[in-house]
């Protein structure tokens, strides 16, 4: 390995407040991420659609779309009208664009916050106390099929299909749903979709086996401690016999500000070091790009740093000793994208080590995010380092930096 760089006390040698380090030769899973817009739909077809899809299916490199099933509408109802322009504009900017239907809880329109049973019309109630909610799943099935026919109608075809969610359905109204469709095909079932992480990790061994995909959501984190959010989501996956999905990753809230990047970014951060293989952006249409085709600065030029730079490589091991800090890292055969948010009040000094043998001889590219920089980018030269393979870096408080760092070894 060559030589230390420059040792220079105020380039790599100030005490640091923590340590993290990454080791490139340990490569996990790949991670994707998606778009969705099953409360926002309304919006963005009647908005800039063909920009919205340009700055979501192209300038972020979202590879599948969340799409919504009304229960409460029939499949000719014309709302529909509008699901089909947005997947038509979407697959128009990316004609290998996955889709995802899952169930919504309302619609953004005249059916608006329909959790648990109230998402379901009359019709299909009180007829089966064995069911969950005493759903007529025999109906229910009928009108996903019948839902499915009109996306065919108009050359359009679900990928994955997720019947609940945030819903108590067992494993044998899974199975009730699925066998009575006609048009399931080829396309994979997805489940649980628990409005707690907690919940997921407890009731998917006695699911799993209805599915193809298991995901989760979060919003239990006030009840999980931060140091725990990566262990329980490798406790999800570890239970899990499938590819585990974050399927509905948000606390990025509406507006727009540095916040907002760094709470979402806590969000979506553990579920990829816990192992998830897909996120999902909650309302990716209303909370990241503007129904007009607008961005929201902080958190759009954020999130597609984070997942632009994860297209084509595998997750690398990494650990923060801190945990106000959290890291990820992507990393292939030439360059390894570190992320690091510092979620603390406090500017914190970080030691930064590449482990495994790997080194860096070339300027790595350090891009910040915070109250005063918004993607302000500078380079670090190997005589601005401690070493070839560990330096210090800067975190300001309540801020999350993108370091791209040229591989060898």
């Amino acid at each position: 390995m060559p030589g230390n760089g420059n040792n220079n006390p105020n380039v790599g040698d100030i005490n640091a407040d923590l340590q993290i380090s990454f080791d490139p030769s340990e490569l996990r899973q790949e991670v994707k991420f998606g778009a969705d817009a099953k409360l926002s739909l309304k919006g963005y077809a009647e908005g800039n659609t063909d920009q919205v899809s340009q700055r979501m299916f192209d300038e972020m490199d979202l590879t599948m779309f969340r799409i919504p099933i009304y229960a409460m509408r029939q499949a000719d109802d014309p709302f529909y009208e509008n699901l089909v322009k947005v997947m038509k504009s979407a697959k128009a900017v990316n004609p290998d664009i996955k889709f995802f239907a899952s169930v919504a809880n309302g619609d953004g329109d005249e059916n608006n916050n329909l959790h648990n049973a109230d998402k379901f019309p009359p019709s299909m109630m009180g007829c089966c106390p064995n069911n969950v909610y005493n759903l007529n799943l025999t109906a229910y099935a009928r009108r996903i099929d019948q839902y499915l026919q009109m996306l065919e109608d108009n050359d359009l075809y679900v990928d994955y299909l997720g019947p609940f969610n945030e819903d108590p359905a067992s494993s044998e109204d899974y199975r009730r749903v699925f066998v009575q469709m006609e048009k399931l095909g080829d396309i994979k079932r997805v489940g649980l979709e628990t409005w707690a992480l907690q919940a997921g990790i407890n009731r998917v061994e006695s699911v799993q086996d209805q599915l193809d995909i298991v995901g989760s959501h979060i919003y239990d984190d006030d009840n999980i401690p931060k140091s725990q959010w990566d262990a329980k989501w490798a406790e999800l996956v570890q239970k899990s016999t499938r590819p585990v999905w974050h399927t509905e990753a948000t606390r990025y809230r509406t507006n727009d500000n540095i916040t907002n990047l760094v709470d979402g970014m806590a969000n979506i951060i553990p579920a990829i070091r816990g192992g998830v293989e897909y996120v999902h952006f909650y309302q990716t249409t209303r909370r990241i790009v503007y129904f007009n085709g607008g961005v929201q600065p902080y958190k759009f030029s954020g999130f597609k740093a984070l997942v632009n730079s994860a297209t084509g490589k595998h997750v690398a091991s990494s650990n923060s000793t801190d945990v106000d800090v959290m890291s990820t890292v992507f990393v292939d055969d030439e360059v390894a994208s570190l992320h690091i948010i510092n979620t603390s009040e406090m500017e914190k000094t970080a030691s930064l080590k590449i482990e495994g043998g790997y080194y860096s001889l070339k300027p790595v590219r350090e891009t910040l995010w915070d109250e005063d920089n918004l993607e302000t980018t500078t380079e670090r030269s190997l005589g601005q380092r401690k070493s070839p393979n560990e330096w210090n870096v800067v975190l300001p408080a309540n801020s999350y930096m993108h370091i791209e760092i040229p591989l060898k070894d």
